[in-house]
């Protein structure tokens, strides 16, 4: 049975969603640092693993110190979790110190079955960086532009890989006249690039948002969601109506056996690695870093930033990473526990991790256990 009161914490929210999928897919990483991410001790350091409990904006918020990260934004589900949490901080900062008109601009290119990731990613960023190069676009865009962020998103569905690009920009109004000209511009860089199997359409192409002021926070959190900064999506399938899947919805699949995911999961990892996701430009990183200097709470202010550390042993997390087998987001449940009931809310789960982890796991859905020196 597991700890009294314990049962509402074992539902997913979007941290325990995230760490049960890296533990579900542990056995598909391609490198031993991401199939140990968060679940072995950081070995040669004096530091001993422990939870660190602080007060962040007024509510308690733990987190593992001592345990290997990969860091691996587009392909490990915590890592990403929490570098595309920090990221969604600074890119809100820069929207917020900026202050003026935005709009969104989404990319795309035309893709079917078959089409290898890599090759469509190479010339969707290549493309992109010819289209603002030289001309009247590289004047309309120095002209016109005075802050960007911009965000890389891969979905798969009925015609393959489609990798797009949405790009948050602070600008001014662009003319009928000038989008009819980045549109011809961009089309004439993907046929270079990629020849006129992927030229897009004049109505897919590129996909203009409405503007929206810099003030009005319901405009930028929906947008900061369309760039792909929502947390909830990793934990969870996000599939409705369509039939394209996120790329973490192909893990998940892949997780669960699915032979063709599997293959298509592997190739995602090839394709993105050294790749970035989410980048702002200069003025707008600028920007963001005076943003949240202004913005940081006074440490005395309400006990904000006072911190507790809870000492965990090292055999601990070993049991606790023999106990993420029958309960994969075992060790979100602990951070979960440290958060609502404080230390000994944590501690009750580790000492059941002692008591009902099974003694071996499975060694065939196990590569952590290889990588385990003591």
């Amino acid at each position: 049975m597991v700890p009294t009161g314990a049962q509402a914490s074992v539902e997913p929210p979007a941290r325990q969603g995230a760490y049960a999928l890296r533990s579900q897919t542990r056995w598909l990483a391609p490198s031993q640092r991401e199939r140990g991410c968060g679940s072995l001790c950081v070995e040669h350091v004096d530091q001993e693993p422990a939870i660190q409990l602080k007060r962040v904006d007024g509510a308690p918020r733990a987190r593992w110190l001592g345990l290997m990260t990969c860091g691996h934004i587009w392909t490990c589900p915590v890592c990403s979790q929490n570098l595309r949490a920090k990221r969604a901080e600074r890119i809100a900062a820069a929207v917020r110190g900026m202050g003026g008109r935005w709009q969104m601009l989404t990319i795309t290119l035309r893709h079917r079955e078959g089409m290898p990731l890599h090759t469509l990613m190479v010339g969707l960023m290549s493309a992109w960086r010819r289209t603002r190069q030289g001309g009247r676009i590289q004047r309309l865009w120095s002209d016109a532009v005075t802050g960007s962020a911009r965000a890389v998103e891969v979905t798969h569905g009925e015609n393959g890989w489609h990798p797009h690009v949405h790009v948050l920009l602070r600008t001014s109004e662009w003319t009928d006249d000038d989008k009819d000209a980045l549109l011809v511009r961009w089309q004439t860089a993907v046929r270079r690039e990629l020849g006129g199997a992927c030229t897009p359409s004049d109505e897919r192409a590129l996909t203009w948002s409405d503007p929206f002021d810099a003030a009005d926070a319901g405009q930028r959190e929906f947008y900061l969601a369309k760039l792909g900064l929502e947390m909830s999506g990793i934990g969870k399938k996000s599939r409705g109506a369509s039939a394209s899947r996120s790329h973490w919805d192909v893990a998940r699949d892949a997780a669960e056996g699915d032979s063709r995911s599997v293959w298509l999961w592997r190739e995602f990892q090839a394709a993105t690695k050294g790749r970035r996701m989410l980048e702002l430009d200069d003025r707008a990183s600028l920007a963001a870093k005076k943003q949240l200097e202004s913005e940081a709470p006074d440490p005395r202010d309400d006990g904000e930033g006072k911190t507790t550390l809870i000492e965990v042993k090292r055999d601990d997390v070993r049991a606790l990473r023999r106990l993420e087998f029958r309960l994969p987001a075992i060790f979100a449940i602990v951070l979960q526990a440290a958060e609502d009931e404080g230390p000994e809310g944590a501690r009750t789960w580790i000492r059941y991790a002692r008591d009902h982890a099974p003694v071996h796991r499975a060694r065939v859905r196990d590569p952590v256990a290889r990588l385990d020196t003591g």
